[in-house]
């Protein structure tokens, strides 16, 4: 491509374009690359280092892999680019693989055989497979969606009127089910030649990742951009849809870590998931008599009448005999609205609890306790459950904390 107002205005299009706004960092590495190509400069990665992102003549690219990451973020968002805003180019700027030299290059030109096709995809397995699992997760829950309503059409589950769900069966407010999603990062990896996402049981948000970067300098880790749902929030979903759809209700589903606070008193929330993915609606259980812990699995209750805490303990989860905590809190919202969490230190507690609350054959027990302490089932409330099982199969559940929390808290 030789006509420079083109490539100008190629350019000009993709630095003012949405995947690029806010990023002027790579707005400024785009152009230098291309200013590069002008002038006919050889790139390497250790004269970018030094020209481009200020290294000493001391840089060693087997150590930093600054360069490398930002490249591949770079192709990574021209490719969502030209997915989107950049459909309808005539032409498209690339990066070639193992390359700094971009390339323009005319869009009836870069058509891509089937061979290469294949070729991408196996250099891309991770992505391909996770692809594929979202898009089977998908039709999963579409098919399972579809399946309850067709059958909730003619069928109640529950009583609107039911005195734990009343608030969201009858709400006025949209709901939001929240699904509580792992928290992920990434680091490049030399011998895979990408980056590879990493799960820690120690690192559950950005700033538990910034904590750890601050003590160990040379890792270069960022927050993984695609969700991890684990195996509570799924297959806690399931009877909790099933209560909504019996009454009409379509929630809007999130995962916990999009939440902002901003968002806590625009809709009834639901959670459900991982005590460790409580993420900002951790704050919210300041509305209640309990604390946990991560490490080690703990959970003190603070009754008012009682300045010991009561203390709960788990251990970590096992392919065998297993024991969970499962903390259900229904507090009062910052704008009259309603939270309600189901949230477990593993994937035996929140999904059997979910089960059992939606079920009023089932919980005859909670609701026993509620009507001999209050003579009803208060609007607000607060339970711990010790959940017993094999694996992920639960076969017992032991009620340890059941009050009432005021709404005026």
């Amino acid at each position: 491509m030789n006509d420079q107002s083109i490539q100008k205005e190629c350019i000009e299009r993709i630095i003012n374009s949405e995947e690029f706004a806010g990023s002027n960092t790579y707005k400024s590495y785009l152009t230098y690359l291309v200013n590069a190509k002008d002038t006919g400069k050889s790139l390497k990665e250790t004269t970018i280092a030094i020209e481009f992102f200020g290294k000493t003549a001391d840089f060693n690219p087997a150590e930093d892999a600054t360069v490398r990451s930002h490249t591949y973020t770079l192709r990574k968002k021209l490719e969502t680019y030209y997915l989107k805003e950049g459909k309808e180019d005539k032409y498209r700027l690339e990066i070639p693989k193992g390359h700094y030299e971009v390339i323009f290059v005319p869009v009836s030109e870069d058509s891509i055989s089937t061979k290469s096709i294949y070729t991408k995809l196996a250099k891309h397995k991770l992505y391909f497979l996770i692809i594929t699992v979202l898009c089977m997760f998908i039709a999963f829950l579409w098919i399972q969606n579809r399946s309850l309503e067709l059958r909730l059409q003619n069928y109640h589950t529950i009583k609107q009127s039911d005195p734990i769900w009343k608030d969201y069966l009858k709400s006025e407010l949209p709901i939001l089910l929240v699904l509580g999603d792992h928290f992920f990062f990434t680091e490049y990896s030399d011998i895979y030649e990408n980056l590879l996402a990493i799960r820690d049981g120690r690192i559950n948000s950005l700033e538990d990742l910034e904590n750890f970067v601050s003590a160990h300098p040379g890792a270069n880790l960022k927050q993984a951009d695609e969700p991890y749902f684990p195996y509570h929030s799924i297959w806690a979903l399931p009877p909790i849809l099933s209560i909504l759809y019996s009454a009409n209700q379509k929630p809007i589903l999130r995962k916990s870590s999009s939440l902002s606070p901003q968002i806590l008193d625009e809709y009834n929330i639901i959670y459900i998931g991982s005590i460790k993915t409580l993420y900002i609606l951790k704050h919210t259980l300041s509305k209640s008599h309990f604390r946990f812990e991560i490490a080690p699995h703990k959970v003190e209750y603070y009754a008012p009448d009682s300045t010991a805490p009561q203390i709960f303990h788990t251990n970590l989860h096992s392919a065998g005999p297993n024991e969970d905590l499962v903390l259900v809190l229904k507090l009062p919202g910052p704008a009259g609205n309603t939270i309600f969490i189901i949230a477990s230190y593993h994937s035996l507690g929140a999904p059997e609890i979910a089960n059992y609350l939606t079920s009023a054959s089932k919980r005859v027990d909670v609701e026993g306790i509620f009507h001999s302490k209050y003579g009803q089932i208060p609007e607000y409330f607060e339970i711990l459950f010790r959940v017993t099982g094999i694996d992920k199969t639960a076969y017992n559940s032991e009620i340890l904390i059941c009050n009432k929390i005021s709404s005026q808290q």
